[in-house]
This record gives C-alpha cells, sequence and structure tokens, in this order.
C-alpha cells in the first residue's frame, strides 16, 4: 500500500475574513446601490409612460369634440339647406322648374356630403397623427434603452 500525504491546509487567518467580510460588504452596498438606482429609473420611465398615455388620450378627446362640433354644424346647415329646397319646390310653377330645383339641391347635396367626408378624413388624419405623437416618442426612447442592454 501506499501511503499518500494529505496536505493540511492551513485556517484562514482574522486578517483575511477581514478583508473577505470587507469585500463582501462593499460588493453588496454597491449592487444594492445599483438596484436602487435602477428602481429609480424604472419608476421615472413608467410615470413618462403614463403621462404620454394621458397626452394621447387628451388630444385623441379634443379631436373628438372639433369632430363632433363640425358635424353639428354641418347637419345644422343641411337641415336649413332642406328647408330652403322645399320653399323652393313649393313656389315653382313648371315641371321644369321642379326638376331643376331638384337638380340642383341633389348636385350640392352630393358636393357638399363629398366635402365634409374629405373635410372630416383629414380631420381624423390629423387629430390620429398627433394623438399618436407622446406615444411614439415613448416607444422610441423604450427601443433605444432596451439597445442599451445586452443579454
Amino acid at each position: 500500500m501506499s501511503a499518500t500525504k494529505k496536505k493540511a491546509t492551513a485556517a484562514p487567518s482574522v486578517e483575511q475574513f477581514e478583508d473577505f467580510a470587507e469585500q463582501t460588504n462593499a460588493k453588496f452596498k454597491d449592487n444594492f446601490e445599483k438596484a436602487s438606482k435602477s428602481f429609480a429609473e424604472v419608476g421615472e420611465f413608467s410615470k413618462e409612460n403614463f403621462e404620454a398615455v394621458v397626452e394621447s388620450a387628451s388630444v385623441y378627446a379634443k379631436g373628438v369634440e372639433e369632430i363632433a362640433a363640425e358635424q353639428a354644424s354641418f347637419a345644422k346647415e343641411s337641415v336649413e339647406k332642406t328647408v330652403e329646397q322645399f320653399k323652393t319646390i313649393s313656389s315653382v310653377k313648371t315641371p321644369q322648374e321642379f326638376m331643376q330645383a331638384q337638380t340642383d339641391f341633389f348636385r350640392g347635396a352630393f358636393e357638399s356630403n363629398i366635402a365634409q367626408m374629405q373635410k372630416m378624413a383629414d380631420v381624423w388624419t390629423t387629430t390620429a397623427k398627433t394623438a399618436s405623437e407622446p406615444l411614439n416618442k415613448r416607444y422610441t426612447e423604450v427601443v433605444e434603452k432596451a439597445q442599451t442592454y445586452r443579454f
């Protein structure tokens, strides 16, 4: 049988233990500060996201108000034009005058409706673009922040 000798390992000294404790404490403190800073950044980032959503919703609500007001105004004008048309029809003397009055009314109503649809499309487009700007900005910031992290 061969006898192998095991080397005896020396017990850590008090100084080594104190160095280890200081390094561990410093590392813990550093990591805690980094985590606290990260939580603060996440909180601030979430706050900014919420503010962007509120701003976007506010812009959208104003756009809807503008659209509703414009549609109410258009409806009022349409009713007034229809009343005028009935007055015109009631005063015609010949079938030709009747047909001309009806043709003019329908042409005007058609053109007015097309113009109103274009106007509403423009207002909706502007509202959507303006309302999405704060959210697009936040999305861009999220993407930029994500690109700074290496996984």
